[in-house]
């Protein structure tokens, strides 16, 4: 007969080192269950006892998670079983991070200074440079006087149509103006006219309480200038860390999406795939509110592992690995937007491991867009019981992490799938397809979830695509794009 867990049993125990929320951010409290602090230096002695106190409530069982709140960041960490499995000398662990926009966008916005790079290359003629300036002209009409707008335009040349100009009414009729006399012309030197928008943003100007962002448009492959994916993501990350953040829009079939996915996760911002003219506008004004309804802006994540703890995989999202763990950039939060990102560790319990085992600590860190751009940051001890008993770690199961989990494997395998048709390798797409439905099946009978029917129905229709994209060039090309967007967005 199996042993039920003792009521006082700590299912996944994070123990509260320090939370400093500077400039005036004051944590929220949930009771019982949220740790959360405040900056101000004249309060030390309370934050002393409020950790105790968060020390000591964050161990209640049956709990929904385990919370810090940092100014307008919420962090829920879940494990996907509060209970780790020793049996074996190692394990891997699925963790879930939950992150939310607090609070609503009420009042006046935050600052923005907005540079958009417009691709206007000869495979840019007609209807899709048409689509791109009505586009930007109707961006155009959203900004305020205080907002800020930089116009680039590139072919083989980049030419700034305007700098930081203010956005009255003189600036935005210059900004008019330079939209409308854009033509179409030579090739595509998408890395100096990315590199030209990241010199606008100069760090020594920076106000915090300003939203810095680059929106980048094309639809071809860069040939002109720097071309590696790997050194343009990694001037994306560097201004991420001077905080500006980077959204990329490929339109049509053409465009390198390895390279615009990079940018984008690389730099904090969001990848669109754009198949149609009609879309363009869409998709900007879509882009545009996400934008302009930021609470937190500038979010990274730092996992600092304890010894035998290391950092296997993070979904979805641009992470580095670290001497000690990961560093994961998130990015920025709309009011009630969630986040969520899974993270794999492997854990190596070691000779005759029991009991508590710490796992490591975790860091926040953003620029609070609701306090004027205030920073701040909070930290997470996260440790977890073990057991040799396999019903009592199957109890302590979370399956909304599974689920969770599920889905963003099975994403990573329709991206798999689309590569191999990119290669023609039609009969290993399909392989990767059909897998990966039967792992969902057989998941969603133990776990029953909406998330993995839409998810299951999805990899079908992939399946069965692939039929269309054996039949000519261009349907490959539309597959493949199409099985990637929705691949990005599954992961985030």
């Amino acid at each position: 007969m199996s042993k039920s867990r003792p009521s006082s049993q700590v299912p996944f125990v994070f123990t509260m080192f320090a939370l400093l929320v500077t400039s005036g951010c004051t944590g929220k409290g949930e009771p019982r269950r949220e740790a959360s602090a405040s900056s101000e230096p004249a309060k030390a002695e309370a934050k002393v006892e409020a950790k105790v106190e968060a020390k000591a409530e964050a161990a209640v069982p049956g709990g929904l998670g385990w919370v810090m709140t940092s100014g307008s960041v919420k962090l829920e960490v879940l494990p996907q079983f509060e209970v780790l499995d020793r049996r074996n000398g190692t394990l891997d662990v699925h963790l879930l991070l939950r992150l939310r926009g607090e609070g609503e966008v009420v009042g006046e916005r935050p600052p923005l200074d907005l540079a958009v790079v417009l691709d206007r290359s000869g495979s840019m003629a007609g209807e899709k440079l048409l689509a791109v300036k009505q586009a930007t002209l109707d961006l155009l009409k959203e900004l305020k006087p205080h907002d800020r707008l930089t116009l680039i335009a590139y072919d083989s040349e980049v030419e700034v149509l305007t700098e930081r100009v203010v956005a009255d009414e003189a600036g935005l009729a210059a900004a008019r103006k330079a939209v409308l006399a854009i033509t179409d012309r030579g090739g595509t030197a998408l890395g100096p006219a990315l590199f030209r928008g990241f010199e606008v943003f100069d760090p020594k100007t920076r106000k915090e309480s300003e939203l810095r962002h680059l929106m980048l448009l094309s639809d071809g492959q860069a040939n002109e200038g720097e071309k590696d994916p790997l050194v343009l993501g990694q001037r994306a990350r560097e201004n991420f860390g001077h905080g500006v953040s980077v959204s990329t829009l490929g339109v049509g079939l053409d465009y390198n999406e390895e390279l615009m996915t990079r940018l984008a996760d690389q730099g904090g911002g969001r990848y669109h795939f754009i198949q149609g003219t009609d879309a363009i506008s869409r998709v900007l004004s879509d882009e545009f509110a996400g934008l302009v309804a930021t609470v937190a802006s500038g979010i990274e994540v730092t996992m600092q592992m304890a010894p035998g703890v290391q950092v296997r995989q993070v979904y979805g999202y641009s992470w580095q690995e670290t001497p000690q763990g990961a560093s994961i950039l998130v990015g920025s939060l709309a009011a009630q937007q969630v986040r969520e990102i899974v993270v794999k560790l492997q854990v190596n319990f070691g000779t005759g491991a029991t009991g508590q085992l710490a796992l490591g600590t975790i860091d926040l860190k953003a620029k609070d867009q609701t306090q004027q751009g205030r920073p701040v940051d909070g930290k997470l001890a996260l440790s977890a019981p073990t057991s040799a008993d396999a019903e009592e770690v199957r109890r302590s199961e979370r399956t909304e992490v599974t689920v969770r989990v599920a889905e963003v494997e099975s994403a990573a395998q329709m991206q798999a799938a689309a590569v191999a048709v990119d290669s023609g390798d039609y009969d290993k797409a399909r392989k990767v397809l059909k897998d990966s439905v039967v792992a969902l099946e057989q998941q969603q009978k133990v776990t029953p979830s909406p998330k993995l029917s839409k998810q299951i129905e999805e990899l079908k229709e992939a399946e069965s695509g692939l039929d269309m994209a054996r039949q000519s060039a261009e349907q490959a090309k539309i597959y493949g794009k199409k099985s990637k967007a929705k691949a990005y967005k599954l992961g985030k």
